[in-house]
């Protein structure tokens, strides 16, 4: 029996919270941590307080956390203060070296973006009540500094085609965020993978904790259910190996 068997496009459809957002509690053990070994290296791209970051800590993992906001890269550093395996980088991640002004919502930093598409979706009421200047690094460069991951985490709202740009081959798992309102970014993000050597991809739909698919399948099945999703507010994260 096939994967898709087991799940058709329509169920891709109802986010856990409705315009809710990912990545403040990993109250659920996602399934992605089966992967993960003790000393296996991940990316958390976009790691704001590091909650995610911890999940893999506890897994046994080396962590690379990426973050650009200053205050949050602080709070990561006072968490794994005592975990010599947790290493905090305070930067972006583009598609080149440089530097990039990011708008910061002070209230909800979760949702801090580089992308200025992100300010008038599902977000478009929301205040951004600063602008700073941040440094900007590439996965290359990461790579080359740490080692290839066996996963990488990006959560960038709405930054995922810039950060992929920057990969130059194929690591380990990527994951990255989707939301309807900028379903082709994504599929601009699936193609970009594809032709680094992904081949195999699944979904999780809002906070869920296990993926969409009991097994991985092609890409076009992500592309149909998603295209064919019914829901305004579906988001969720994108899975490739």
């Amino acid at each position: 029996m096939t994967a898709t068997a087991h799940c058709h496009a329509s169920d891709v459809n109802s986010p856990a919270a409705p315009g809710s957002k990912k990545g403040m509690i990993m109250a659920t053990q996602h399934s992605i941590l089966n992967i993960i070994s003790p000393g296996d290296l991940v990316f958390d791209v976009g790691a704001n307080r590091g909650s995610i970051a911890q999940e893999f800590a506890r897994a046994g993992a080396r962590v690379v956390c990426i973050e650009p906001q200053p205050n949050l890269a602080a709070a990561i550093r006072d968490r794994f203060s005592m975990n010599p395996h947790v290493t905090v980088v305070e930067k972006g991640v583009g598609a080149i070296r440089g530097r990039s002004s990011m708008s910061i919502s002070s209230e909800t930093d979760i949702l801090s973006t580089f992308a200025e598409h992100w300010k008038v979706g599902r977000f478009k009421n929301m205040v951004w009540d600063q602008q700073i200047e941040v440094p900007i690094t590439t996965l290359d460069d990461l790579v080359s500094e740490f080692g290839t991951p066996r996963y990488c985490k990006i959560d960038v709202e709405g930054f995922e085609r810039d950060v992929v740009r920057g990969l130059s081959s194929k690591i380990g798992v990527i994951s990255f965020e989707f939301t309807s309102e900028y379903i082709e970014h994504s599929m601009e993000v699936i193609e970009m993978l594809i032709r680094l050597g992904y081949r195999h991809f699944n979904v999780s739909v809002g906070d869920q904790p296990e993926f969409q698919w009991p097994e991985w399948v092609p890409y076009y099945e992500i592309v149909k259910a998603l295209f064919l999703s019914t829901s305004p507010d579906l988001w969720g994260d994108i899975y490739a190996r």
